[in-house]
């Protein structure tokens, strides 16, 4: 056998979906992207659908070319993807049906409806997930009685679902599972309770497999000259994502920065108080039975909607420089308020978010973009706190991954207001995670402690210790307190 490993990452976006080639050698982690798939959803019979089967097909082409980049054969492959949403396959394991995905309006009303049924604390308890309409709990609910979910055999998560076509194996992953609102808190079962509402049988939701398990040999014809093994990974791209966190001591917690955010700690134990309900913490699974206790909330979406009223070749970092340029700004949101989820104008929801809390409207552009910077950045402490309040553990740096972790001024900031030394990377966090645990099942990584390292020795980080925190940036973190407690009342 090589010193070399080497493996393909199938790392699934809602936007691309992109094969990477894994190695490891001499004590460092490599990837390289070997193909890319764009991916939209299709609409079909009057639902927004991933069209699963050009996916696979796209798939199977960047096998192949992974393949033949590949010095050594790949030994093995896994699948991370978005979490929710899933296939159903009937008695035979064909496709019942393109999937719907999770911004489909099927879900409307389906959380009101689910109240009459369970109440959020009671479904808090048993599952450890809050509330997001886009739950696989709440499309469930929408197919409820229909002919379709009757006739279905199997229910799969969707990189459950490419394991399948690639093993043969029909398994979901722990964190996939976790992300469905349906999945109990503690173990690898299926809460009977919340399925029994949907008059779901536990049996089509199948065997729950801890993240690392090895499925077969790769079955695909163009592969089996290089006998490729599926690992189960972990099916949820966050927590591919936070295995691969470089840390080094325990009191951290990670800030995946994009579109959305997500703000969390690891632990050994779910967060299941009523505060903890009601701060909108979810506590989904990590790999080793770890809990990923989280809150999502609105990420770089709010600068990317502010640059729709600039010039289409406006550059981020021409909008930074704006933002210096900007000065002292005294206007502050909070980005979870409503206004801002899917505004028509970005901007125009800023003013009349001004408006409403009695701030006054900007004179400069650059006012906006600091006003959203720096606001992020304040949320970002607020739940930090709050998960250190809440679960007693201590947090003296944070972790930066995900594409907005490429940002000096962003990272900068965030230590500053933050208070605390900000590591940023790897940018590629799902990836290497992904490789990271098909490594650990492989026998060619000790622990997941070891991946850590070689994330540390083969990535390119950066430290920002915090700035001056000048009392203007107290007073306007205090503003924005009293603007969440007014949210939180009303």
């Amino acid at each position: 056998m090589s010193d070399r490993f080497t493996c393909i990452a199938v790392d699934m976006g809602a936007g691309s979906i992109r094969l990477m080639l894994g190695t490891l050698d001499g004590g460092k982690l490599s990837c390289e992207e070997a193909y890319r798939i764009s991916n939209e959803t299709v609409e079909i019979d009057g639902h927004e659908r991933w069209d699963i089967e050009r996916i696979f097909a796209e798939i199977r082409k960047g096998i192949a070319r992974a393949i033949a980049l590949a010095e050594d054969a790949p030994e093995s492959i896994g699948v991370d993807s978005w979490g929710v949403d899933f296939v159903m396959l009937d008695e035979e394991g064909k496709l019942l049906e393109l999937p719907v995905a999770y911004r489909d309006s099927r879900t409307e009303g389906m959380m009101d409806q689910w109240r009459t049924m369970m109440g959020d604390a009671e479904t808090y308890a048993r599952s450890g997930i809050n509330f997001y309409v886009f739950n696989t709990l709440f499309q469930l609910l929408s197919l409820k009685g229909s002919g379709l979910l009757d006739a279905s055999a199997s229910l799969l998560f969707i990189p459950a679902y490419i394991n399948y076509l690639l093993t043969g194996k029909v398994a979901n992953e722990l964190s996939s599972s976790s992300t469905s609102q349906m999945l109990g808190v503690l173990g690898r079962q299926w809460d009977e309770a919340i399925l029994g509402h949907l008059n779901l049988d536990p049996a089509k939701l199948g065997e729950v497999v801890d993240a690392g398990t090895r499925l077969g040999p790769v079955v695909l014809p163009e592969v089996r000259e290089t006998k490729m093994e599926g690992v189960a990974v972990c099916g949820h791209d966050t927590a591919c994502a936070v295995a691969a966190i470089p840390v080094e001591t325990p009191d951290f917690a990670y800030i995946s920065t994009g579109t959305w955010c997500i703000v969390g700690i690891e632990s050994d134990t779910p967060l299941l108080s009523k505060e903890a309900l009601e701060l909108g913490l979810t506590n989904e699974r990590g790999y080793g039975n770890s809990y990923r206790i989280l809150k999502n909330i609105v990420g770089l979406w709010l600068l990317r909607g502010l640059k729709k009223a600039l010039p289409d070749s406006t550059s981020f970092s021409e909008m930074e420089a704006m933002t210096l340029e900007a000065g002292h700004v005294g206007q502050v949101i909070d980005p979870d308020a409503a206004l801002f989820y899917n505004p028509d104008d970005m901007k125009a929801a800023f003013d009349a978010y001004f408006e409403q809390s009695g701030q006054s409207i900007p004179e400069r552009f650059g006012a906006y973009l600091c006003c959203a910077y720096d606001s992020l950045c304040f949320s970002f402490r607020y739940h930090v706190e709050e998960l250190e309040r809440l679960s007693g553990k201590p947090v003296r740096h944070l972790h930066l991954i995900g594409g907005g972790s490429q940002s000096d001024y962003l990272n900068q900031r965030i230590a500053t207001i933050c208070r605390r030394k900000v590591v940023s990377g790897p940018v590629e966090g799902a990836a290497l995670g992904n490789m990271l645990i098909q490594g650990i099942a492989m026998g060619r990584i000790d622990s997941l402690e070891t991946g850590r390292q070689l994330v540390r020795q083969s990535c390119k980080l950066k430290t920002y210790l915090p700035g001056k925190d000048d009392s203007q940036n107290q007073a306007r973190f205090e503003h924005f307190l009293r603007l969440k407690l007014h949210s939180n009342e009303s």
